[in-house]
């Protein structure tokens, strides 16, 4: 099969004939159609490599079933089906507790086992995400970052009505925005300082887009709820001076450096009681048919936050411009079956 392969830091290079998985008991093999390229992705790519190499990373992926597990009785060839990535070991306390991201063992599609950045993915049944009829498979590769947004907003504590204010327009940043407005804020506001990425929010239907310089003057209340999803420490400084009294910061971005508070605004945030909420990573325990009928319904525009399609052949000149940020792109997404450039010509 063709795939993406990783050999180690920023040694990666797409191989036409690595070697198709093999079905094994409780895995199905599932014919990738396509697959995002995560901000995570680019360090294992270029500077830090994963946990072991070669690997095949990719973890926002979505496809049909080629190979059913062995006697399943849940799916069959031909369904289409996105992915949920973390495979909890299911016998630690987090795992009793239903908090995958917190399991001690847990393995990873895309980091620790192989992902989607490949014709074909082995993904253990229990990890497999049966799409709605409405919902197109590009749409499925957003399943996992739309988790996680919506994991960002549960633990935030939101309730409608309230008004929450989003640091970074990035994909996890609008789709965090966009779960606000289905819980029914109140007013959202997205800040970014790229001009771009506030083209894509109004794209996306935000009416309140503003550069993170102008919100002193733009005569806005304090939030009861802000997100950090900008990986900045000033976004969190921010944060801290435009959340009201007892209001909540939730953090799911993170800075490549340390982050560092300076003592009057982490006085301040004393002060004003702010309860600072971090997330990582995503729990659907139980709201599985929820997500599922939210796809269906198409209340995310996700196609408006898509600013590349490209090719598998593509990919590593692309995660190449990334990760040097020499391009603009909100969301790109791997069509397994675009042509490459050479291939068009031909």
């Amino acid at each position: 099969m063709k795939a993406l392969v990783l050999h180690g830091p920023g040694h990666f290079n797409v191989e036409h004939d690595w070697p198709t998985p093999q079905i094994r008991p409780g895995w199905a093999r599932v014919q990738v159609t396509h697959a995002g390229i995560c901000g995570s992705d680019l360090p294992r790519f270029v500077a830090t490599g994963s946990y072991h190499h070669p690997i095949i990373l990719g973890h926002e992926f979505a496809g049909v079933i080629e190979t059913p597990a062995p006697g399943s009785k849940q799916y069959r060839r031909g369904e289409r089906v996105a992915i949920l990535p973390i495979i909890p070991c299911g016998d630690c306390p987090a795992c009793d507790r239903h908090e995958p991201f917190h399991c001690q063992q847990y393995q990873f599609l895309g980091s620790r086992n192989d992902g989607g950045f490949a014709e074909y993915c082995l993904v253990p049944e229990q990890n497999l995400f049966r799409l709605p009829t409405e919902a197109d498979l590009c749409c499925g590769a957003f399943l996992e970052p739309l988790a996680v947004a919506l994991h960002v907003v549960r633990r935030s504590g939101f309730t409608a009505g309230q008004r929450a204010l989003v640091f970074g327009a990035g994909t996890i940043g609008l789709l965090i925005g966009l779960w606000l407005k289905v819980f029914g804020a109140g007013q959202v506001v997205m800040a970014d300082v790229r001009p771009e990425s506030l083209d894509v929010a109004r794209r996306a239907g935000f009416e309140k887009v503003t550069d993170p310089a102008a919100l002193d003057s733009a005569s806005l209340p304090a939030f009861d709820v802000t997100v950090e999803a900008a990986g900045a420490s000033s976004a969190l400084i921010a944060a801290i001076e435009k959340t009201k009294d007892n209001g909540t910061i939730a953090i799911v971005g993170r800075d490549t450096g340390d982050t560092v508070i300076p003592l009057p605004i982490f006085e301040r945030m004393m002060r004003k009681e702010i309860d600072v909420r971090c997330c990582w990573g995503y729990n659907v325990n139980g709201e599985e048919d929820f997500l599922r009928e939210m796809l269906r319904q198409g209340r995310f525009p996700l196609q408006q936050l898509i600013t590349h399609h490209i090719s598998l052949d593509e990919a590593p000149d692309m995660i190449q411009a990334m990760a040097e940020r020499s391009i603009y792109y909100c969301k790109v997404i791997i069509d397994m079956e675009r042509s490459s450039p050479k291939e068009s010509v031909s």
